[in-house]
């Protein structure tokens, strides 16, 4: 019989509870009371009966996603950052992939990956933990990843992060500037903290949209991020417009602002307040 020793264990033991947080741990028999826990417990929720009737919920290993029912893009992805996923993401592969799990419900994938590989690079900076395969040069696919690949590369399961299901059209100047900065500092600050839960989405202008709207018809005009421990939580949100070298620490928002524009309640199970110890953690205090 072959001997465990002690780290083999905690791998074995974390990698059940990454599969546990795969499924449905309760399910309320006359609506949909569904506890996740990359959510820290209730998935944001649409305020909109008939967003919420078209909308669909993926749940992967390391994140869970609430898809439009228009677009097929994510209105939301939610993820659990804790210090044992966060790795050296630079020779794992970033090619986009379908959602498996798309297949079972009403929504198909609307972007199509075609006959080539749509490839994207976190960063093209060499001998950094955060580095990419490297920029194709005829490549100019502008898109990230709502979850990030560094922040889960030292589990099992970061292909998961490849699905389009992960995707967002995003600006390189702004993946590459303020958007990564504040990947990586999550990355730091959860080696002290431990675990964070971070929602990131797109936001969308009115005059955007279209009555038929499609991943090709309509761009994002900003993007969101919100990071909370336990019940304090910071927020911001980017402009599409940002630059490479702008800081991330400029565009702070408040959360009842920000979840009238998308229509979703983030934390619908909990109270939650703005933190002052976050935002001094995360290199913003004053």
């Amino acid at each position: 019989m072959t001997k465990l020793n002690s780290k083999s264990i905690n791998k074995f033991l974390t990698a059940i509870v990454q599969i546990s947080s795969a499924m449905l741990i309760g399910v309320s028999a006359f609506g949909q009371d569904v506890i996740v826990t990359h959510c820290n417990g209730s998935c944001p929720q649409y305020e909109s009966s008939m967003a919420a009737t078209r909308a669909n919920v993926v749940i992967h290993h390391v994140y869970a996603a609430g898809l439009n029912g228009d677009t097929g893009l994510a209105d939301w992805v939610s993820y659990r950052l804790t210090s044992d996923a966060v790795g050296v993401a630079s020779l794992l592969p970033r090619i986009w992939q379908p959602d498996r799990l798309v297949e079972f419900s009403g929504v198909e994938d609307v972007l199509e990956i075609g006959n080539s590989e749509l490839r994207l690079a976190e960063i093209a900076v060499s001998n950094n933990p955060y580095v990419g395969v490297g920029e194709i040069p005829e490549q100019e696919e502008e898109s990230a990843r709502l979850a990030p690949m560094t922040s889960f590369a030292n589990t099992p399961y970061w292909s998961d992060l490849n699905n389009l299901t992960n995707m967002v059209p995003m600006p390189k100047p702004l993946r590459l500037g303020p958007w990564l900065q504040l990947e990586q500092r999550l990355n730091e600050l959860v080696m002290k903290t431990e675990e964070l839960q971070v929602i990131s989405g797109p936001l969308f202008l009115i005059s955007n949209l279209t009555t038929t709207p499609t991943s090709t018809s309509i761009e994002p005009a900003a993007f969101y991020k919100i990071i909370a421990h336990q019940n304090e939580f910071v927020a911001f949100v980017f402009p599409k417009e940002l630059g490479q070298f702008d800081s991330y620490c400029g565009h702070l928002t408040e959360l009842d602002q920000l979840q009238e524009m998308v229509s979703l309640d983030f934390f619908p199970d909990r109270a939650v307040q703005k933190s002052d110890q976050l935002l001094t953690e995360l290199h913003c205090g004053n």
